[in-house]
């Protein structure tokens, strides 16, 4: 068992570093993107919400083109649902989990542990909880939680 605190990677760190290669590595037109090959010439999203019981399955890209539509009901479906607020996801975000579900080769929605979260939800979250970071990573960069069902 390592006790060197020099050598443990916290949650946040590694959430840090996950969103900035996230950021780097995503290109300007996602269609550009290696890993994003496998998302095919139909993009889709299929995913549930562990907090509001919500789904979401919807194509949002066909043939090079974005869906303005299944864009904004993403987003809808990310939003910050203590408040009601909505703010539109970044499409690579979108992309990156689109050619998860390529990668996996699976049909099963994934399960959104936690989308987009406004400063003033977050700062509520942190009174009740210090498990809850000052600076979280879901309002400035519009980090969103995952995982496959």
């Amino acid at each position: 068992m390592v006790t060197d605190k020099t050598t443990l990677i916290t949650r946040r760190a590694m959430l840090s570093a996950f969103a900035a290669a996230t950021v780097v590595a995503a290109p300007t037109f996602s269609n550009a993107a290696g890993f994003l090959r496998g998302a095919g010439d139909i993009r889709k999203l299929s995913m549930m919400s562990r907090r509001t019981g919500e789904r979401i399955n919807t194509i949002y890209w066909i043939d090079g083109d974005y869906i303005p539509e299944a864009i904004q009901e993403i987003s809808y479906f990310m939003r910050d649902w203590r408040r009601n607020e909505t703010k539109t996801i970044d499409r690579r975000t979108i992309d990156i989990m689109a050619a998860s579900h390529a990668i996996l080769n699976t049909d099963e929605p994934f399960t959104m542990l936690s989308g987009y979260r406004s400063a003033k939800t977050n700062a509520m979250l942190r009174r009740q909880s210090r498990s809850v970071a000052k600076n979280s990573l879901h309002v400035p960069i519009n980090l969103r939680e995952y995982r496959p069902r």
